[in-house]
């Protein structure tokens, strides 16, 4: 008896962190959806779609097709892409890099160098290897640190907004 109540619990448990988890992607998924709303891309750089690629993470992907389903970046309708490899990154906005794949920020960095996108990276500290943004747990809560100088050298702007809500680092 004492087993399945054992077993029962942690079912249970089990089943509330798989749920957690997936409203931490669905977090994740409209904070990007933000950006889109909160970061400028030169004129040249947008036409009538926002492409958003994400490399390493489906559960933020399935989010991002839902919320592009429904809403726009401005005028802009949002394409979502999946991809495999940083060498399969082609035309695009934002690159989501997922926590699993993290270990790819320098060379997604360096193939993305100079080119006006914006890089997000699913685990704190990313900044510091090109992220323009990357998520991370502060105190149970989803936060997300901010370098703006190298958000500035992909010739994006983002607004005051974005920058106060997040933690900036340099």
């Amino acid at each position: 008896m004492k087993k399945t109540i054992l077993l029962l619990c942690v079912l249970c448990l089990g089943a509330m962190m798989s749920e957690m988890k997936g409203q931490t992607a669905t977090f994740k998924a409209l904070f990007l959806y933000n950006f889109t709303k909160n970061i400028e891309w030169p004129a040249n750089a947008v036409g009538n779609e926002l492409i958003i690629t994400v490399l390493g993470d489906d559960e933020i992907s399935a989010e991002l097709e839902k919320i592009a389903k429904v809403k726009k970046a401005g005028n802009k309708s949002i394409k979502i892409v999946t991809v495999k490899s940083v060498k399969d990154i082609t035309d695009t906005h934002i690159v989501f890099l997922g926590s699993a794949k993290s270990s790819l920020m320098k060379t997604l960095s360096h193939e993305q160098q100079g080119k006006p996108v914006l890089l997000v990276a699913d685990k704190g500290g990313l900044c510091k290897q090109g992220a323009g943004i990357s998520f991370l747990t502060v105190n149970g809560k989803l936060r997300y640190e901010i370098c703006q100088p190298v958000i500035e050298k992909h010739n994006l702007k983002v607004t005051q907004k974005v920058l106060s809500l997040g933690i900036t680092v340099q």
